[in-house]
């Protein structure tokens, strides 16, 4: 298995928005697909996973980015097996411009899964060799995200999303990435405006199907926006923060 995965890629129209910045599900999209290459050139594809009965399931994501990727942009994102942690798996990222500077850094927090069983399980009952990275982890595992509680916070029903047919994966699932869009998309046209994304925290408690309505709810406080989504029955689904800055139109 290589010890550090690198791919290029150039931000496209598709992976942008009005003001020309990546969207933020395109980037954890193209950080999914990178780590499954990584993976297939160790051997072990989705295909040979889901023979054994097992799926890697993504629990959090902590993303932090130093300049926005605009489009045209040529980038380079590394990333690595960090090792586990108990039960959970750490893979980093680092996203890198033409002009070789560090313009982002990820985490991401992941549990292995028997499918039939619907449990956890141990490193130990991984079949395949999976070598860890010589190069360190950024921080261990992200931590997950940290909303405030409704005594502390202005919660605002943002609505229902109902998981269409355009947002499913492979496995039957509203895509990891996906996520983003629904965080996105309850930004305010100010918010937009006159705000750059700079930090993502995403913890995804309970997968959601083709079909399945997520009730969601937003609050703000200081830079930070808050996210919650919840099932109609009041399960979790997945909860979020995104990090604001003062928006900077271009790069130099």
């Amino acid at each position: 298995m290589e010890d550090i995965w690198k791919e290029s890629f150039s931000v496209s129209v598709t992976d942008s928005d009005f003001a020309g910045r990546m969207r933020l599900s395109a980037l954890l999209g193209v950080m999914q697909n990178t780590a499954d290459r990584h993976l297939e050139h160790a051997g072990i594809s989705v295909g040979r996973m889901l023979e054994e009965g097992m799926a890697w399931v993504l629990m959090t994501t902590r993303l932090e980015l130093f300049a926005v990727p605009r489009l045209g942009d040529s980038l380079l994102l590394e990333t690595w097996n960090s090792g586990a942690e108990g039960a959970v798996w750490i893979r980093d990222y680092r996203l890198v411009d033409a002009a070789g500077f560090e313009i982002g850094l990820a985490s991401t927090a992941w549990t292995l899964v028997d499918i039939a069983k619907r449990r956890i399980l141990r490193p130990s009952a991984f079949p395949f060799p999976l070598s860890v990275s010589t190069r360190a982890s950024l921080a261990g595992a992200p931590k997950k995200a940290a909303l405030p509680g409704d005594e502390e916070a202005a919660w605002s029903e943002a609505g229902i999303y109902q998981v269409p047919y355009s947002a499913v994966d492979c496995y039957g699932h509203l895509n990891n990435a996906r996520y983003a869009d629904l965080c996105a998309d309850l930004l305010t046209a100010d918010e937009h405006r006159e705000s750059d994304v700079r930090s993502l925290t995403i913890t995804y408690s309970r997968e959601a199907a083709i079909g399945d309505r997520i009730v969601l709810r937003r609050t703000a406080g200081g830079r930070e926006v808050f996210f919650a989504g919840k099932t109609q029955t009041g399960r979790r689904t997945f909860e979020a923060v995104l990090g604001l800055e003062a928006r900077i139109p271009t790069r130099t």
